[in-house]
């Protein structure tokens, strides 16, 4: 335990180190950007703007590229993340707006498909030969190529543009004001259903297949063969032994495509207009807002982290062989 500890501590250093030095080394003066804004808005000098910008920054133009390194890791430690030039705001509190809709839009998408895929692959295996497999890995395979920002101009397309079932963008209209009433609850899941459906379809065909070939592999095993023998029903052997044990290598997938779904989720939040992490990465990426991308990519990395150690525990609940080691 305390070696896979020290383990995932080295990896997050690494990777917010390359996170730090990836920002830092990008061309342009994201100081003097915000210090003409400020000394515009403020009317004051653009010496004083200057030292208000770095300050806001957290970056110390004195010092070396170590100092502000080091002051960047505290500032992580503090939970600061940075400060937004374009929003004229602290990344945290970006974050603190955005990553409510995000997490309901991947973690809602991300468990349905995992649950229904993975039944959904158990029934393609168990029907080897038939129409069904042929339908089900075909469909499957269709929309796993398919890009989910491609996915998603054509859901807007078709059920926003063409049928008006769905509305064009937001989290929820603007003449409804959040509280927690059922209006207001179900106007937040139809804005999020167009996301929902452009995140959950390929990622169900992705575990459709996934679980399939598990199933294929643990239906040629002694054990399944052996309670065949023992005179067990299908219902049983499918349910007890096939499908938990085909669900076991998934697990560890689940847990981490969620941490790797904070950044992944970039263009299918554009195109809808959703005010998640994804809408706001894409958005610092376009107008070079170096410190709410830092503070985006290192709320990313450590999303992935938690995520990794949240498979391992999970896999240990469901597999006792784990928890033995």
């Amino acid at each position: 335990m305390a070696l896979r500890l020290a383990y995932i501590v080295l990896v997050a250093w690494l990777a917010l180190t390359g996170v730090f030095f990836l920002v830092a080394f990008m061309p342009g003066d994201a100081a003097y950007s915000l210090a003409v804004s400020i000394a515009q808005e403020r009317n004051i000098s653009l010496e004083q703007a200057m030292e208000l910008a770095h300050r806001l920054l957290g970056y110390e133009p004195r010092e070396n590229v170590w100092g502000n390194y080091w002051s960047f890791f505290q500032g992580l430690v503090r939970g600061d993340f940075g400060y937004s030039i374009y929003f004229k705001t602290p990344v945290r509190s970006i974050i603190a707006e955005a990553l409510p809709w995000t997490l309901l839009v991947i973690s809602g998408a991300t468990l349905v498909s995992f649950f229904l895929g993975a039944y959904i692959g158990a029934v393609a295996a168990q029907k080897r030969g038939t129409v069904w497999e042929s339908l089900i890995t075909g469909g499957a395979t269709l929309f796993q190529a398919m890009p989910p920002f491609i996915l998603a101009l054509v859901i807007l397309f078709l059920f926003s543009v063409r049928l008006h079932w769905l509305p064009l963008g937001g989290a929820y209209p603007i003449d409804v004001t959040p509280e927690a009433s059922l209006t207001f609850v179900l106007s937040v899941l139809r804005h999020a259903a167009g996301p929902l459906m452009a995140t959950a379809l390929p990622q169900l065909a992705s575990w459709t297949l996934a679980m399939r070939g598990n199933t294929t592999q643990v239906l040629g095993e002694d054990f399944i063969r052996f309670a065949e023998v023992r005179g067990l029903k299908d219902r049983t052997i499918a349910g007890r032994y096939i499908r938990t044990n085909a669900l076991l290598p998934l697990v560890a997938s689940l847990a981490i495509g969620l941490g790797y779904m904070l950044g992944g989720h970039t263009l299918v939040e554009t195109v809808f207009n959703y005010p998640g992490i994804g809408f706001y990465f894409a958005k610092a990426i376009a107008v070079r807002d170096y410190g709410l991308m830092t503070g985006l990519f290192s709320l990313i990395v450590i999303g992935v982290l938690l995520a990794t150690v949240l498979a391992d525990a999970v896999y240990a609940l469901i597999d006792p062989r784990v928890r033995k080691r």
